[in-house]
């Protein structure tokens, strides 16, 4: 592979260096970015009514009663068209019955506001950790009016609050219920991709998410290279003729740090926004983010999803960066800001996907390590966020869950993940979904290629040697490697390296 590679590389350099003739026609081709049919499938994400006065218990109700019908069905057709369903508070002692209702995991490490006031009366605060299980959870199982504590075959350690779920068994004396089996709503049914013209070609959208500008480990030349690539600045012909086939790029959140790079003892202490001749390093960064949306959005368009570090709402679904924000690139067309979640129809393949925060609140509150494998639950648990509100912030809906899944997506993304991962999964209705962890390009400096045509997917990855240098982000992630938890961050060897993984049918990482 490095023989190759070089041979390559050594192709392109004399390509490059070469003088173009008048009658060169692979140089003196003038490539041309064709118009592709785009849909915006967000309007359940924005928020109209901003009403936060209501309690949330609300919205737990609306995702039952909108999912009670969907077990219904899963739970018959599992276990027969006779299996008796019954409401909790019809529970009859050692009957055997399904019961259908909201889980609830009662976790004694789970963080709590209480325990943070306990820090004011000098009490010892909770450290922060990486996961918030014990050994010591339980499951609850609630419905409209009853709650019961579950025992028996039941994954209580995959297992997150918020998923509504039917459970086979039957109620022991003393009060909990016995499960025997348990299933979940599975797949929805999936719209046929709309086929696509033969004499185009492949047609290419382009995630990338966790940018993180304003960081002092950030590396401007990989941004600066992956910009210079997708908009044809960079790379051979072949390279141009692949980019001008993109027909959208999606940044998936977290275009700008949280972590500034100017921090010091005598600015923190002030208010930064009110200080003289110092301007907060988020105003640089969204300078910096403006400068590249720009170049973007001349010459492809681009879709803007907010982070949990960029500047609008915390609580999902996030809000779409305002245009103000972007003096320049905020007057193109071209840009777009959107919620998330996002939902888009993009020449008749569906998209939607989140900038990571449902993943990694998941991985908090469950065993589960592989970042894939929690994508692929959500779809199963037909609910992006299952731990919103509980332990991740949303908005008090009351009479809908916007975060149900009522349509399969053709590809389902979750943005600002350690590494790249990549799944095809198959429905038992012919659905057909590509599950792809975007991974962070602060880290990795990677962001993926995927092929509406054929449903796969490459990474593309632009390091140079100056990505070796400093960070703390990346030296935790080795050490969680060095000890044996599934992370990875690979750094190329070459001074400067573009590295194209063609490897379109494993579905194994790169």
């Amino acid at each position: 592979l490095a023989g190759a590679g070089a041979r390559k590389m050594a192709e392109l350099g004399e390509a490059l260096l070469s003088v173009p003739g008048a009658s060169d026609e692979e140089f003196a081709k003038t490539l041309t970015r064709s118009s592709y049919t785009y849909e915006d499938r967000s309007e359940r994400f924005k928020v109209k009514d901003r009403v936060y006065a209501r309690q949330y218990a609300q919205i737990y109700f609306s995702r039952l009663m909108k999912m009670t019908p969907l077990l219904k069905e899963a739970a018959r057709k599992k276990w027969g068209s006779d299996c008796s369903i019954k409401r909790l508070a019809e529970l009859k002692v050692g009957e055997c019955c399904c019961v259908i209702g909201t889980l609830f995991k009662s976790m004694e490490l789970k963080p709590s506001i209480l325990k943070e006031i306990s820090a004011v009366h000098h009490l010892v605060p909770q450290p922060p950790r990486a996961k918030y299980i014990s050994s010591n959870d339980e499951l609850i199982l609630e419905d409209q009016v009853q709650r019961i504590t579950l025992c028996g075959e039941v994954p209580s350690d995959d297992l997150v609050t918020g998923i509504v779920v039917a459970l086979l068994g039957r109620e022991l004396r003393n009060g909990s219920f016995e499960v025997e089996d348990h299933c979940f709503a599975g797949l929805p049914q999936q719209e046929e991709p709309e086929t696509m013209e033969t004499d185009r070609g492949d047609t290419y959208v382009v995630l990338v998410s966790g940018l993180n500008l304003g960081s002092s480990w950030c590396d401007q030349l990989s941004v600066g290279m992956m910009v210079d690539y997708l908009t044809g600045h960079l790379g051979g012909p072949v390279d141009q003729q692949l980019c001008s086939n993109v027909a959208r790029v999606i940044i998936a959140g977290n275009s700008i740090t949280d972590k500034p790079a100017k921090t010091t003892a005598m600015k923190d202490s002030k208010t930064r926004f009110l200080s003289r001749n110092y301007t907060a390093e988020s105003i640089e960064a969204m300078k910096e983010l403006d400068d590249i949306l720009m170049q973007l959005a001349s010459c492809v368009s681009v879709d803007l999803m907010p982070g949990s570090h960029d500047p609008t709402n915390h609580q999902l679904p996030q809000q779409p960066l305002h245009r103000c924000m972007f003096p320049q690139a905020g007057r193109s067309t071209h840009l777009r800001g959107v919620t998330n979640p996002y939902a888009a129809r993009v020449e008749g393949i569906s998209f939607l996907g989140c900038s990571g925060q449902n993943v990694e609140d998941i991985y908090r509150f469950s065993t589960a390590t592989d970042r894939l494998q929690i994508l692929e639950n959500t779809l199963n648990w037909r609910h992006l966020a299952p731990t919103a509100p509980d332990t991740l912030g949303c908005y008090p809906y009351y009479d809908n869950d916007p975060f149900i899944l009522e349509n399969c997506p053709h590809v389902y993304f979750s943005g600002n993940q350690p590494k790249f991962q990549h799944k095809k999964l198959q429905g038992d209705d012919a659905q057909t979904i590509l599950v792809v962890a975007v991974p962070n390009f602060d880290l990795t400096h990677s962001c993926v290629l995927v092929n509406l045509r054929t449903l796969e997917c490459q990474e593309l990855t632009f390091a140079t040697s100056m990505s070796r240098r400093h960070n703390p982000e990346l030296e935790k992630l080795l050490e969680l490697e060095s000890q044996g938890d599934h992370v990875t961050s690979s750094q190329p060897d070459s001074d400067l390296t573009l590295l194209h993984h063609m490897d379109m049918d494993d579905d194994e990482d790169d």
